[in-house]
């Protein structure tokens, strides 16, 4: 049987409690709830780069609602236990075995980006041991363009390039284009890319094992029947509101709130209103009543806007993609385009005639602007024989401060002018980044 404990902060920090599921070590740590109040307690999942710690905050809400159960399943958290042939409903699986080996016969579950799929799939399989359900950054269905970013990132990693990774990790989970809403602080961006890009080789392989999860992914495996809240931030472009809302849209008792001002991080950046909703669901309170978040009536949010961020249209759409033999640097693409949209996440492009592979340079392009300094690496998801939907390659803080600057200056949107650098000190520019590269 499980014990629960009397919560004191510095526990977070030690030495976990540990159990065995056959060869599958679980980590976890049990805290008592209020008094007096006999309801299921709260098995809390993180995300992929969280730890026991990260829920320092989080514990002096929910602890006033339930006893609270943080677990670490292999390869997850701190568990160091690396564990590549287990896949999400295999762990959803472990999950379940544990808390009937230790007497929790009933559960709610919180799972927070990675840990969603954990925690509903659980909830879906397994819904007469299950309370409530809390779910924040999930997908239905794994979009392309999100896909390619995860396997971007690991390509990255094995490249050994630590400083883009992890710049890149950031600049994902981050919205770097909504700080000033999200308020989010330079040291909070500074010490997640520390993290990031000091990744140990342990670290790494987990890092791996859970993209790996991620992408083989095809869809959700089911949609709990519990009560469930989906939650996301309203600026998330990782997991994306709509697609939050499609999860919640399939869930017969479900609801959906957006968190005003935050992004895929929405418990760093808006601690108190995203706790406050957490605690009060499991409490059943009405949460259209709470302060930061926006309540969606049911039947209202199946349909949401899919792009989260504005796009722009240069009154000068004449722009280039280019790329670069890997085997001798020399040119390979060199082709004129036109900047049908862009914004900060991505662009869509269109050009006349098309004088080279894409399913071969779909990741190595380079878009370099008419009168602008700023080249940006791409990723083309989608393509047609005259356009290309494109994703920026975002691993550089400097770069993404470039673009977004070149997005809020208006003067790119007036009538065009002759450009503002020579083609030939452009091409040094797209050098540099190759080269860097």
């Amino acid at each position: 049987m499980i014990e629960f404990k009397d919560y004191e902060r510095s526990m977070l920090r030690g030495t976990p409690c540990q159990d065995s599921v056959g060869r599958w070590t679980v980590n976890y740590l049990a805290f008592k709830g209020p008094e007096g109040v006999d309801v299921p307690p709260l098995i809390m999942l993180g995300g992929a780069f969280q730890n026991f710690n990260s829920f320092k905050f989080s514990l002096d809400y929910l602890l006033k609602v339930a006893p609270v159960v943080l677990v670490d399943l292999p390869s997850l958290g701190e568990n160091q236990q690396l564990s590549s042939e287990l896949g999400m409903e295999d762990l959803s699986d472990l999950l379940f075995q544990w808390t009937q080996r230790v007497g929790l016969q009933r559960v709610s579950l919180m799972g927070l980006s990675l840990g969603s799929v954990i925690a509903s799939t659980f909830a879906y399989k397994y819904p007469h041991h299950t309370e409530r359900l809390i779910v924040t950054g999930i997908l239905t269905r794994p979009r392309k363009s999100w896909r390619m970013l995860l396997e971007e990132s690991l390509r990255t990693l094995d490249e050994g390039k630590m400083d883009e990774f992890g710049q890149a990790v950031v600049l994902y989970l981050v919205n770097h284009n909504r700080l000033e809403e999200t308020e989010i602080t330079d040291t909070v961006r500074r010490l997640f890319h520390k993290q990031m890009m000091t990744f140990g080789g342990n670290d790494q392989h987990r890092y791996r094992i859970n993209a790996r999860r991620l992408l083989e992914i095809e869809g959700i495996l089911g949609y709990p029947s519990c009560p469930v809240l989906v939650a996301t931030g309203e600026y998330d472009n990782f997991t994306m509101p709509f697609e939050n809302a499609s999860f919640a849209a399939h869930c017969p008792q479900a609801t959906f709130a957006l968190i005003e001002g935050s992004d895929h991080v929405a418990q760093l950046e808006r601690r108190d209103a995203t706790m406050n909703m957490f605690a009060g669901f499991l409490r059943g309170d009405d949460l259209r009543t709470y302060e930061g978040i926006r309540v969606y009536e049911p039947g209202t949010y199946q349909h949401m806007e899919q792009r989260g961020e504005p796009r722009f249209v240069p009154c000068n759409p004449k722009a280039r993609v280019v790329s670069f033999s890997p085997v001798d640097g020399s040119i390979a693409v060199d082709i004129p385009v036109h900047i049908h949209d862009m914004g900060f996440f991505g662009c869509m492009l269109t050009y006349d005639t098309q004088e080279f592979s894409l399913a071969e340079h779909s990741r190595d392009l380079i878009l370099c602007l008419d009168g602008s300094p700023v080249c940006i690496e791409l990723l083309v998801f989608e393509h047609t024989e005259n356009s290309m939907r494109c994703l920026f390659k975002h691993g550089s803080f400097d770069t993404a401060y470039e673009l977004k600057s070149l997005l809020n200056d208006q003067s790119f949107f007036l009538p065009s002018r002759s450009s503002l650098r020579p083609v030939d000190e452009q091409m040094g520019q797209i050098l540099r980044i190759y080269r860097a590269g």
